[in-house]
């Protein structure tokens, strides 16, 4: 178990600080760590199990160092992940899944509260960063990542999460469909690149993979961190962030349990903070650490709308991966489409209807296909903690991007009529419908407002952005704060700005990263 005496970092091999009882590294919870602990200590403290934390942590620990990775929610097997989507969301979500970014329309996204973090909730998707993104980036003075010295990162992550291709006959009808419309427009398609291992396609993804198909942190970089000797700690929400002598010192910890939660210290002279880009700034606004004046800014999301058809045959769309495609034709625009295939209760939310009304409609679901529109953002918003726990989380969709939502939407309905749709059900509440793919210019004609839109987002990046001098960002390239030293981030929120696709392997690679800096004492 990690010590109950303080240490500071160092290489000793005569250091002990992990009983000799455990060769290896353990899961704790509050049950088994023990009601008389009350302080613990360790090297290297890390914040969060998902895509950033877990890739810190495993790469910290098979560096040497004493790592405690803490979890705020519990630690779940595969075989206790269930398509149960209601029951499962109130498990390991955050708020049971009722998370909303509020602005000129709300905008509903999940966090996961899960050891592994929103892996555990994502739809698997693998793109790497792309190179002009990274190209601007270096423009900026962030020349560690730039491509050539990013690729090497890549690889290994795509290695270690075994990123590759749905195998064929998987793929089920909702993605079929969106790939028979793309090919009758001639548009291009791009396969994704999936972390999983031969995934059947119960598209379970939301709520838990039940089959360990699904490589999440759990199943790749969390191994990795015990095989190396660190531990965790599951159900610890820290309440926060610990300084003396004008450094980072540790962390103050709730404990969670059946029988009852208590107070418990943790010091470390490296505290790594990956809480993802609403969690971490929100962290560190409460513990009063930072000044910084871009802490909680440049929150971009990625907004998404979703869109639905309905077609004469069976489409099953929980039958099948969750997304198996890309439509990349209109990526230069800021527009990408997908499919996605969603649960009952989601797709229930495709129409404005109620009671019976609704009832009925539902009937249809096994006909109806889904997919969705994401603009890539121009737009940025912030967070900012409040008293009584009633945070600001605020994204307003400006009209630029309202424009392109609109393009997006028409296209995708162009897309589902070539496929042979019926009908298209739209996220705009002036135009609910189109039954003909004449309709589709009304959508251009009425022009439908931002407050009429409904919009979902999966993507949270760049709140405590990285950048080359205090006076631009929260952190330095190798992850450290500029305001206070022992202090990293290595999460979504340090992306420099928004990368147009699926954040997860730029956030594997940026925290392999940072990692690797905290391992070399940088």
């Amino acid at each position: 178990m990690i010590s109950s005496q303080a240490t500071t970092m160092s290489d000793d091999a005569d250091d002990q600080r992990i009983s000799p009882h455990y060769n290896k590294g353990e899961v704790l919870t509050p049950m088994t760590l023990g009601d008389n602990e009350d302080r613990l200590s360790c090297d290297v403290i890390v914040i969060g199990s998902g895509a950033g934390g877990a890739t810190a942590a495993a790469t910290i620990a098979e560096s040497g160092r004493k790592v405690l990775l803490l979890e705020e929610g519990p630690g779940y097997q595969s075989s206790e992940y269930s398509a149960n989507f209601t029951g499962m969301t109130s498990e390991i979500m955050r708020h049971g899944g009722a998370t909303v970014i509020m602005g000129r329309s709300p905008i509903a996204y999940l966090e996961g509260r899960v050891l592994g973090g929103s892996t555990v909730l994502n739809g698997g998707m693998c793109w790497r960063t792309p190179e002009e993104v990274l190209n601007n980036w270096v423009k900026r003075g962030l020349e560690r990542l730039s491509a050539k010295r990013l690729d090497p990162y890549f690889d290994l992550v795509e290695e270690v999460i075994q990123a590759r291709y749905q195998n064929v006959g998987s793929e089920g009808e909702n993605n079929q469909i969106f790939r028979r419309g793309a090919e009758a427009m001639g548009w291009q398609l791009q396969r994704n690149k999936r972390n999983q291992v031969h995934c059947v396609g119960t598209n379970d993804c939301v709520s838990g993979c039940p089959t360990g198909a699904k490589q999440s942190t759990v199943m790749t970089w969390i191994p990795r961190l015990l095989q190396a000797g660190g531990h965790i700690l599951t159900h610890a929400e820290v309440i926060k962030i610990r300084r003396r002598n004008q450094r980072v010192s540790g962390v103050e910890v709730k404990l969670r349990s059946p029988l009852r939660s208590r107070r418990l210290v943790i010091e470390a002279p490296r505290v790594v903070v990956a809480c993802g880009a609403v969690q971490t700034p929100l962290l560190l606004q409460r513990s009063k650490i930072l000044k910084n004046k871009h802490l909680g800014r440049h929150f971009t999301v990625h907004p998404n709308a979703k869109v639905a058809a309905l077609f004469d045959a069976p489409v099953n769309s929980m039958k099948g991966v969750h997304q198996a495609w890309q439509c990349t034709e209109f990526h230069e625009d800021g527009i990408l489409m997908a499919p996605g295939g969603v649960p009952l209760s989601v797709i229930a939310q495709c129409f404005p209807l109620m009671g019976s009304d609704l009832t009925e409609q539902m009937r249809l679901a096994p006909y109806i296909a889904t997919a969705g529109v994401l603009v890539d953002d121009s737009s940025s918003g912030f967070i900012k903690a409040a008293p009584f726990g009633i945070d600001r989380i605020r994204y307003d969709v400006n009209d630029f991007d309202q424009e392109r939502f609109i393009r997006g939407v028409q296209r995708l309905s162009q897309l589902f009529f070539s496929a042979g749709a019926r009908k298209v059900y739209t996220p705009f509440n002036e135009v609910p419908t189109l039954d003909h793919p004449e309709q589709i210019r009304r959508l251009a004609d009425v022009s439908p407002k931002v407050k009429h839109t409904e919009y979902f987002t999966a993507h949270l990046m760049g709140t405590c952005r990285m950048s080359t001098a205090s006076e631009e960002g929260v952190v330095k390239p190798n992850g450290e704060s500029w305001d206070l030293p022992g202090l990293f981030i290595a999460d979504a929120s340090v992306m420099p700005g928004t990368i147009g696709v699926n954040p997860q392997v730029t956030i594997m690679a940026l925290a392999r990263l940072i990692g690797e800096s905290i391992a070399e004492g940088a």
